[in-house]
C-alpha cells in the first residue's frame, strides 16, 4: 500500500511539473480517492481473462465534461445502469476496453465508485495523434491511468507516460531529455534543425519504436558521416534528407512520414545512424570502438538531475556499452537506446564523461 501511496504522490508531481495549464476537467481526484482506485486497478491488472492479462485506461471525466467537446474523434458511450467499481466487475468488463482506442469514464463524487461509460473513438488515437502533429493543434490531454500488466500501472498525461508502477517501484519518465538537458544542448550543436521539428520527429519515432517494438533498437546522432567513417560499417548505407523545405502542413506530414520510416529501420540488427540535421546516413550499422586501456568515465543522471553513483558501465548489455563507447569516441555524438520493455535511454559525453539519461518518455508537445 505505502508503495502504491508513492506512485500516486508522484503522478501529482510529474503532472504538475508539466507545464501545462491545467483546466478544471482535467484536474486529478483528491490523493486518498486516487490511491483506491490504483489499488482496485492493481488488483484487476493481476487477473486474467480467457488466458490473458487485460490492457485499458481509465479516465475521470463527466460525460458531460467540456473537454470532450474538443475530441471530435471522439464520444462518450454512457452505461444504461453503472457498474460497481471493484475488482470483480472491472475484471469482467476489461475485456471490452482497449487501451488504444478508449478511456473507461469513472465517477468518484461518491462511494460505492461507479464506471459510468466509455469514451469511444471513430479511430485509432494513433491516427488522431499524427492530425493533430500535422496541423500543428494538439487536442487537450485527458490524465488517465493505464492498466497494461501484472501489477504494472501508468500514471499518463493523454498518450505520454509520467511515472510508470512495477515490481512495488516508481519509475519516472523523463519528458525534457530533448528540451532541456546535455542531450537536447549536443542536438542543437551545429544543426539546421528547429527544435519544433525535431520534437515532432523524436516524437512519433518513440511512440512508433514503444507501440510495436519486439526487441531493442538504438539510433546514433553523429556530426557528420564523416565523424564515424572509422568506428562503424552499414549492412544497408542509404541517404536520406530530413524533409523540412516545405510549406508547414506539408513539412508536418512529411516527418511524420520519415520517423515512421526511421521507426521501423531501428528493428533491423544494428544501428540506425543520422547526422545532427537528421539526415540517414545508413542502418543495421555495427559499431566498433577498441577499449584496450581505455576507462570510459560515466555519469548517470536520475529523474531529479542528481548523479547516481549506484549504476556503473557494465550493469547493461552489449547494445548499452556499445553505446556509450561509440558516443565516448565520436566526440559530439547522442545515442539513443530504444528498449522492448518500453525503458528507453539517451546519452552523450560531456566534459569527458559519457552522461546518461534512463526512462527517457516521449517530449510533451
Amino acid at each position: 500500500m505505502s508503495d502504491l501511496r508513492a506512485f500516486v504522490d508522484a503522478f501529482y508531481d510529474s503532472y504538475e511539473k508539466s507545464g501545462y495549464c491545467i483546466e478544471e476537467d482535467q484536474q486529478l481526484p483528491e490523493k486518498k480517492v486516487l490511491e483506491e482506485i490504483c489499488v482496485t486497478l492493481a488488483h484487476v491488472s493481476c487477473m486474467r481473462e480467457e488466458g490473458r492479462y487485460s490492457s485499458f485506461r481509465v479516465c475521470f471525466l463527466q460525460p458531460d465534461s467540456e473537454l470532450l467537446g474538443a475530441y471530435i474523434y471522439a464520444h462518450a458511450l454512457l452505461f444504461e445502469e453503472p457498474v460497481l467499481f471493484n475488482e470483480r466487475d472491472i475484471h469482467k468488463l476489461a475485456p471490452a476496453l482497449n487501451a488504444d482506442m478508449s478511456y473507461l469514464m469513472l465517477d468518484l463524487s461518491s462511494k460505492p465508485y461507479k464506471a459510468i461509460g466509455i469514451i469511444a473513438a471513430y479511430t485509432t488515437w494513433e491516427k488522431i495523434m499524427t492530425l493533430e502533429i500535422e496541423k500543428g493543434v494538439r487536442m487537450p490531454r485527458i490524465p488517465n491511468l493505464l492498466v497494461h500488466g501484472p501489477g504494472e500501472l501508468e500514471a499518463c498525461f493523454g498518450e505520454s507516460s509520467l511515472v510508470s508502477y512495477r515490481a512495488g517501484e516508481c519509475i519516472f519518465f523523463r519528458t525534457d531529455t530533448f528540451t532541456s538537458t546535455l542531450v537536447a544542448e549536443q542536438l542543437r550543436q551545429d544543426s539546421h534543425i528547429s527544435d519544433r521539428d525535431r520534437l515532432r520527429f523524436l516524437y512519433q519515432v518513440i511512440w512508433q519504436t514503444q507501440k510495436h517494438r519486439q526487441q531493442g533498437g538504438h539510433i546514433f546522432i553523429v556530426p557528420s558521416a564523416e565523424s564515424c567513417e572509422k568506428f562503424a560499417t552499414y549492412k544497408y548505407r542509404m541517404y536520406s534528407r530530413f524533409p523540412a523545405d516545405h510549406s508547414a502542413a506539408r513539412a508536418n506530414k512529411d516527418i511524420l512520414t520519415y520517423a515512421n520510416l526511421i521507426a521501423k529501420l531501428t528493428a533491423v540488427d544494428g544501428a540506425v545512424i543520422l547526422t545532427k540535421d537528421l539526415e540517414l546516413i545508413g542502418f543495421g550499422a555495427e559499431t566498433f570502438v577498441d577499449r584496450i586501456g581505455k576507462n570510459v568515465e560515466m555519469s548517470f543522471i536520475r529523474y531529479d538531475n542528481q548523479v547516481d553513483k549506484t549504476k556503473h558501465f557494465n550493469d547493461n548489455g552489449m547494445r548499452h556499452r556499445a553505446c556509450y563507447t561509440f558516443c565516448n569516441e565520436v566526440e559530439g555524438s547522442v545515442a539513443i537506446i530504444l528498449s522492448h520493455d518500453g525503458v528507453n535511454k539517451a546519452c552523450t559525453k560531456h566534459d569527458g564523461k559519457v552522461v546518461v539519461y534512463d526512462n527517457v518518455g516521449l517530449p510533451l508537445l
